[in-house]
């Protein structure tokens, strides 16, 4: 009676073990790549220890390499003379390969647009509407409030999407190598 039985209840949960670790064990013996990278292409490599950085491929990398080698993105000094800039690292250091995929033009220009409507809107909130007091009836226009605070939106956001689209295009997007 003390002893445990190997009823129906032990192979599902063995089986249930072994489906929740199995992806964790699949992804560690796929290729990083599945189509090859040329040489010259700028990369961003993701490393086992959690660690990533950017760099521009030197050689050829594709799934059956065995070595990664690479220098750093030409806009960045290695402190050699750039022909004499040659890194390696070993492919099963790597988690990922991750490659440019456009820029985040349009998302810097939504969150510019964001914010320059709402300091467009606060400015005009702020605006007060002085009467004139040159004592002749109608002699003077203002705009009302609601026009101020339209045209301060609207400028604010216009003024706002066009530098946020600015940041966005210097910020790449990156993706999984293919």
């Amino acid at each position: 009676m003390g002893r445990l039985s190997k009823g129906p209840m032990v192979r599902p949960v063995v089986c249930a073990l072994t489906l929740a670790l199995a992806p964790g064990l699949v992804r560690g013996q796929q290729p990083v790549v599945r189509q090859p990278l040329d040489s010259a292409t700028i990369v961003r490599l993701r490393l086992s220890d959690g660690s990533r950085f950017t760099a521009q491929l030197l050689e050829p990398f594709g799934p059956e390499s065995t070595s990664v080698v690479y220098a750093p993105p030409p806009h960045r000094d290695c402190g050699v003379p750039r022909a004499q800039c040659r890194l390696q690292i070993p492919a099963s250091q790597l988690s990922t390969i991750e490659v440019r995929q456009g820029s985040d033009g349009w998302r810097g220009a939504l969150i510019g647009a964001g914010v320059g409507a709402t300091l467009g809107l606060l400015l005009g909130v702020t605006y007060e509407e002085n009467t004139c007091t040159l004592g002749v009836p109608g002699g003077c226009s203002r705009p009302s409030k609601g026009t101020v605070m339209g045209l301060t939106t609207f400028l604010g956001a216009a003024l706002g999407s066009g530098v946020g689209a600015l940041f966005g295009l210097g910020s790449p997007r990156w993706g999984p190598a293919p």
